[in-house]
């Protein structure tokens, strides 16, 4: 094995789940060889790139395992490299063992960003992230399709991760609510409304709920009438399997 490739892999690793925690499906390779016209060749430890908003970002990665800290040698090597292979491409170096006081000055001067190995996240730290993405309730985010509602931290911007549900023996357990309209009117009728908020539920939330929902065979109950002005809720029941196959974009 190549000295060095197993800290390369780890960086890999990290930033391909950084990337993609809410299922943006980011491609991150490792040794990626650019060929130019003229027949140079440059090979990158890491790299990705992905378009936001019709603009192409582009991030080439160097990973230094050393014992001793980089010097501005090879930043300005890794600069020259980033530089022929074309525009616009962003510069990270990631060292094990730090930098040369010079070498940081360069990195600087040429907009290539330094860390060492204590800044990019543990494992436990990127799992961490992981949950949160997927499953943590978050009050910026959006319905797709749906809206529901779960139990407040001290945060209040976000939720403990604890669904609001059906008493116990009901036939559907979770109530999930196309309209935020509805799920606020539900929530302002709940005798201990104070401990739950209303949250949207974006694609990649709905995909780390139905993780833990299919195997656990819940059924959830879609409101689909919600008297404002009394009256009865109105709901179908749909279990957890056929609200992936009907509701989840993103199956893969």
């Amino acid at each position: 094995m190549k000295p060095g490739a197993a800290f390369e892999d780890y960086v890999q690793f990290v930033y391909h789940t950084l990337l993609n925690l809410k299922g943006e499906r980011v491609q991150v390779s490792r040794r990626t060889t650019f060929r130019l016209p003229s027949g140079e060749a440059y090979e990158v430890d890491v790299y990705y790139e992905f378009l936001n908003v019709g603009v192409r970002h582009r991030v080439a990665i160097e990973c230094k395992d050393w014992s001793t800290p980089v010097d501005q040698g090879k930043v300005l090597e890794f600069h020259q490299k980033i530089k022929n292979i074309g525009e616009n491409v962003v510069g990270v170096f990631v060292s094990r063992s730090g930098y040369q006081s010079g070498a940081i000055a360069v990195a600087a001067r040429h907009g290539i960003l330094t860390l060492k190995a204590d800044d990019v996240p543990t494992i436990p730290q990127l799992l961490a992230g992981q949950i949160r993405a997927s499953l943590i309730p978050e009050i910026d985010c959006f319905g797709e399709p749906f809206w529901y509602i779960a139990e407040l931290s001290g945060d209040p911007t976000e939720g403990t991760g604890t669904y609001y549900a059906f008493p116990k023996g009901s036939p559907v357990h979770v109530p999930l609510f196309f309209s935020k309209i509805h799920a606020q009117a539900y929530h302002a009728q709940l005798p201990d409304k104070k401990l739950y908020g209303v949250f949207g539920m974006p694609q990649y939330k709905l995909r780390g709920l139905l993780a833990f929902a299919v195997p656990q065979k819940i059924v959830f109950g879609i409101i689909i009438g919600m008297p404002l002005l009394g009256g009865e809720v109105k709901l179908m029941p749909v279990g957890a399997e056929q609200l992936r196959v009907e509701y989840l974009l993103q199956n893969q």
